[in-house]
């Protein structure tokens, strides 16, 4: 635990970082499509995972090479993380990718699906009887059999403009010298 105000700041960047590092790795491409009608269901799951032939698959710890990251941003924009270079930002999203979206959104919901009242419930996709069960994790540990590491530490803020925000923050919630004390050059 630390008392520094500024660690949810650094932790929100570390985990932006981290993220884009994901969706755009190497070998990987962010595609943003827009359709100037509503096209696209939003599940409370966020985002779907769907397999190279179709299928759709939870968040596994690593993304497989062919695996695509359909993430809906609104019923109009779809955000999609792929390997693949056959999405055209140009042609925008269509019906035939919008549904492979729906698809990933109806299979992988937790609890519930939006859609705007405006738009017809797609058809063919109807919603599992039961809830989509995510069984937790299971871990097992065994003691070291070689020295312990180094300490932990805060991972460096690799971007430039990120670490200047957080040295301005700093520079905020530093304590103001107190009037008349002696300067020391220690806080």
């Amino acid at each position: 635990m630390t008392d520094d105000p500024r660690s949810a700041l650094r932790a929100s960047i570390r985990g932006f970082e981290r993220t884009r590092n994901v969706l755009a790795a190497p070998g990987r491409r962010l595609v943003l499509l827009h359709s100037t009608e509503p096209l696209l269901l939003l599940a409370d799951s966020g985002v779907a995972l769907r397999r190279k032939y179709g299928s759709f698959c939870l968040t596994p710890p690593l993304l497989p090479e062919p695996i695509e990251v359909f993430a809906p941003l609104s019923p109009n924009c779809l955000l999609i993380s792929t390997p693949r270079t056959h999405h055209r930002p140009h042609e925008g999203l269509t019906r035939k990718i919008a549904a492979k979206g729906n698809a990933g959104a109806v299979a992988w919901c937790q609890d519930a699906v939006y859609r705007l009242p405006s738009m017809p419930w797609p058809a063919h996709r109807l919603l599992a009887k039961t809830s989509l069960e995510v069984r937790p994790p299971r871990l097992s540990a065994v003691p070291a059999q070689h020295p312990p590491g180094p300490l932990a530490a805060h991972p460096e803020i690799h971007r430039d403009d990120l670490r200047a925000i957080l040295e301005q923050l700093a520079a905020v919630h530093s304590d103001p010298p107190t009037p008349g004390a002696e300067q020391t050059g220690r806080r």
